[in-house]
């Protein structure tokens, strides 16, 4: 079965998570977790990348991290190889340390990226290891991070997170239609027609890469993209991850449907 293709762009926000194999620990000692902390930190600086969460635990670690121009794929490839050598070699062990390759989900909404660092901080208290996120040494958390709301039945990696009602306000549909008209009306085309089931027509495929573009630029999801769109955010990732593509071997004049220079760094 082909792998999922994996979506890109600078500025994108992830959570990570990666497992040992057969869910065996991958920290043995304190000396193991500060070094892991430390290769993080360097290859994140190294790679232009900033981690706003983490949380190391017995057999996995959690992380929050905004992406610079390389990809997340890049930088978890060093981290945990980097580690795992390391670890092996400390530790008289030979073979994988960690199950496979690493599980990500992209975030661009600001109440999903909230419950997703209070997710990640609360893992050694769900797990029964300390009663306060701020007894755990081994993970992101500061006493000032304040109080959060009660999210306890967020789940990052399920289909649906009804903790955070996730549904489109009026706002949120006015700000996609306004969007959409506009790169209907940049395109030449109908709105009916930049939503219709056409999925083959290569002028409406170019025209909802630039709104999938600008619809992630202006902070929305792709969840609301896909909606709006009458789409699986599957094809709707695949779109953006073309846009992208594009916006990097292109001309820009024929690409950038209509964003600005500041916005087309950020892509």
């Amino acid at each position: 079965m082909p792998r999922k293709p994996r979506i890109h762009f600078a500025g994108a926000v992830y959570h990570a998570l990666a497992r040992g194999t057969e869910r065996r620990p991958i920290f043995v000692d304190d000396h193991d977790r500060r070094r892991f902390l430390e290769l993080m930190h360097r290859y994140a600086l190294e790679a232009g990348a900033q981690i706003l969460a983490y949380c190391l635990m017995g057999n996995h670690f959690h992380l929050a991290i905004k992406v610079g121009a390389s990809t997340l794929g890049s930088f978890m490839q060093r981290l945990m190889g980097g580690y795992a050598g390391g670890f092996n070699h400390r530790h008289d062990r030979t073979g994988h340390l960690f199950e496979s390759r690493h599980q990500e989900k992209i975030c661009v909404d600001d109440r999903y990226l909230l419950a997703l660092i209070h997710y990640i901080h609360m893992n050694p208290v769900r797990a029964g290891l300390v009663s306060s996120p701020g007894d755990w040494p081994w993970s992101s958390f500061k006493p000032t991070d304040g109080p959060f709301p009660n999210l306890d039945e967020f789940d990052p990696w399920g289909k649906e997170t009804p903790a955070l009602n996730l549904t489109r306000s009026t706002r949120d549909i006015q700000a996609l239609d306004a969007i959409g008209g506009s790169i209907a009306a940049q395109t030449g085309m109908t709105i009916g027609r930049l939503r219709s089931k056409k999925i083959r027509d290569e002028d409406i495929v170019s025209a909802r890469r630039r709104f999938v573009s600008e619809v992630v630029l202006n902070g929305h999801t792709l969840a609301s993209a896909a909606r709006w769109l009458g789409l699986t955010r599957s094809t709707v990732g695949r779109l953006l991850s073309s846009q992208q593509r594009n916006n990097g071997r292109s001309d820009p004049s024929a690409t950038t449907g209509g964003l600005t220079p500041a916005q087309q760094r950020e892509v």
